[in-house]
């Protein structure tokens, strides 16, 4: 009788442990996916890139805390996202995809979202990447 309780306990436990997983997988695909909307929306010139060190572009705009709209009720547009006892690390990576004919632009960026977070059961790094393109269209 103790053992199938035992059992049973364990079986519970690990079930929760999964679903705990997947839950910061799902806030991580979530992280992933309102930069890459914030993205979409942009025009293209104020994507900035990962060269020029701009300060008016999105690219800056996700890579600093201190922007007035970065508070609970802004936007939210944060480099450190915490969600319970986990943090979440959102690097967004944008590059200017080379272009066949030299002395034109390409007039595509290569936009890269990372996300990494520590695994609450273990503290093995876990990391979610979400890769995608945006086209110079207006």
């Amino acid at each position: 009788m103790l053992a199938m309780v035992f059992a049973i306990g364990w079986t519970i436990s690990s079930a929760f442990l999964g679903v705990r997983k997947v839950r910061d997988y799902e806030v991580a695909v979530a992280l992933a996916t309102q930069a890459i909307e914030a993205v979409r929306a942009a025009r293209h010139r104020e994507l900035g890139s990962d060269k020029d060190g701009r300060k008016d572009t999105l690219l800056a705009d996700f890579s600093s805390a201190g922007q007035p709209f970065d508070d609970e009720a802004g936007e939210g547009f944060v480099p450190v996202v915490k969600v319970g006892a986990v943090e979440f690390k959102r690097e967004i990576f944008i590059s200017d995809a080379p272009s066949l004919l030299e002395p034109l632009p390409s007039g595509l960026k290569v936009i890269r979202v990372v996300i990494s977070w520590k695994a609450v059961e273990d503290g093995a790094p876990v990391v979610f990447e979400a890769v995608t393109t945006h086209a110079d269209l207006w």
